[in-house]
């Protein structure tokens, strides 16, 4: 293929300069917020949270076709090697319509029909490698192919959780709506870092946050390691707010449009200037949850003259049956161990050696309890099985009526009670875990009151052992003695 020399000297400075391909190469002018995000990405782990109407496919589909076109990652030198690398990039979104939609775009860069807003027309873009295209399909397996022997897959992460893409390297991820898939944890450490790891590729985690999402914590984690909301950066990460003011081609009036809609909601930050906004009917304050989660052992042994508290929250099937260890001697409360497994894993018996075990390690000083959710008929059947010596130091919490157990009266145990506890010292600071316990934090991110399909075992046994440590104590009151002068 005969290349004027004009155009390979261009392509030679695009290499290295992403900003420079695009407007040369592809005809694209990017606006500021995206130059600063296709210069600034290059590290493992990059983050694009966008406004509405920030240009965000256009900023990905420019890295793929970038990434396709120099084969970043495959090492330089013999040149016919290098053709025949099958070099790859990938995609993603939970669903299928919106991956569509990154492959939709790199087509019509690559053809020449890119649409650009200039100021009441609507012009294209001038491509200047049509050539690099070869073929675009648009019907699952989705993907592109280009000269050189690169492609682009387009996949799904819906039902999968990215096992798709498992079996192939790639020098460059995309992950569009990253927030709102359901397992992005997951999906990163066991499918699509080890994926990079031949090209020393990137991924770019891209979308508006969704409280809703059960990914929500996790991605704003990510968000806050490349620096975002003024964090510390942390090496290997790059973070980045995308403000739809930064596009000179929003249509007139947008902003005002978008004020007008939202007024003073919170979303209006969101949609219009790419801030990371929490709105949801969440019982706890995610940020408070991620405050707490300390750089700490997950396991914390007994301690002489220190007091502790088992939380127990039940299971049978797939549940889990959650112990947690609270030290409430002083403040800050710190959980020293969480011991969880599915109720249907092990026998009756193992599972009541569990705590039998856990009790008779922190109970060295006499000093610890037990407090028991007994909302149905399985927990109170798990209190009668417990030594008496431990039936005697348990606080059994909840509306059962559990022979033996005696209560004052007009007492009443409402589940909100202890989630009120928790919440305060969240709010308060005033309880520490491990940073290890991904599954609490999870959990406690997500509770909501409402939502019977999210998992709640490791809440609710977190929840009693503080409700115990706090609120739940008994109040004793305190008579001074006054002296009458008869």
């Amino acid at each position: 293929m005969e290349i004027p020399q004009s155009l390979g000297m261009a392509i030679t400075r695009g290499r290295h300069d992403k900003v420079f391909f695009a407007e040369e190469l592809l005809g694209i002018t990017p606006h500021d917020g995206q130059k600063q995000f296709l210069t600034q990405s290059t590290y493992k782990t990059n983050v694009l949270v966008p406004a509405n109407r920030y240009g965000k496919t256009t900023t990905i589909a420019i890295k793929h076709i970038h990434a396709c076109f120099y084969k970043l990652g495959v090492p330089e030198g013999n040149h016919k090697a290098w053709i025949g690398d099958a070099y790859k990039t990938a995609a993603l979104a939970p669903s299928s319509q919106q991956s569509k939609v990154v492959l939709q775009t790199i087509r019509q860069i690559l053809t020449s029909s890119f649409p650009i807003r200039l100021g009441n027309k609507l012009v294209s873009n001038k491509c200047q490698i049509e050539w690099f295209l070869e073929e675009c399909t648009e019907t699952p397996p989705m993907q592109i192919k280009y000269c050189f022997g690169s492609k682009t897959v387009v996949r799904s992460t819906e039902t999968d959780k990215a096992k798709s893409i498992a079996a192939d390297a790639f020098g460059y991820i995309s992950y569009d709506e990253a927030g709102k898939s359901l397992h992005l944890e997951e999906e990163l450490e066991t499918t699509l870092y080890p994926r990079l790891g031949d090209y020393s590729g990137q991924i770019d985690l891209v979308g508006t946050p969704d409280a809703s999402s059960p990914s929500f914590v996790f991605f704003q984690e990510v968000f806050w390691k490349g620096g975002g909301e003024d964090n510390p950066v942390q090496e290997g990460y790059y973070s980045q707010e995308g403000s739809a003011l930064d596009n000179p081609y929003l249509p007139e009036g947008y902003v005002k449009e978008m004020k007008q809609i939202y007024g003073k909601s919170p979303l209006l930050d969101q949609v219009l200037y790419g801030k990371f906004v929490s709105v949801g009917n969440k019982v706890f304050d995610h940020r408070t949850v991620l405050h707490a989660a300390k750089d700490i052992e997950d396991y914390i042994p007994f301690i002489d003259n220190h007091k502790y508290i088992i939380g127990v929250d039940t299971a049978i099937g797939e549940d889990e049956m959650v112990y947690t260890v609270l030290d409430w001697t002083e403040k800050p409360l710190k959980v020293c161990r969480i011991s969880a497994c599915k109720g249907n894993s092990q026998s009756p018996a193992f599972h009541l050696q569990n705590i039998m075990d856990i009790f008779d390690h922190y109970n060295q000083g006499e000093q610890c309890n037990i407090i028991l959710e007994t909302f149905n008929g399985e927990s109170m059947r798990f209190y009668y099985d417990l030594p008496r010596k431990m039936q005697l130091k348990t606080r059994c919490f909840g509306s059962g009526r559990v022979i033996g157990v005696t209560k004052k009266a007009g007492m009443v145990d409402r589940k909100e009670d202890i989630l009120i506890a928790a919440r305060k010292v969240l709010d308060n600071e005033e309880v520490e875990f491990s940073s290890k316990f991904r599954t609490l934090i999870q959990q406690l991110s997500n509770y909501t009151l409402d939502d019977e399909k999210i998992k709640t075992d490791w809440v609710i046994s977190f929840c009693l052992a503080v409700f115990y440590a706090t609120d739940g104590q008994p109040k004793t009151t305190t008579v001074e003695m006054i002296a009458v002068d008869w």
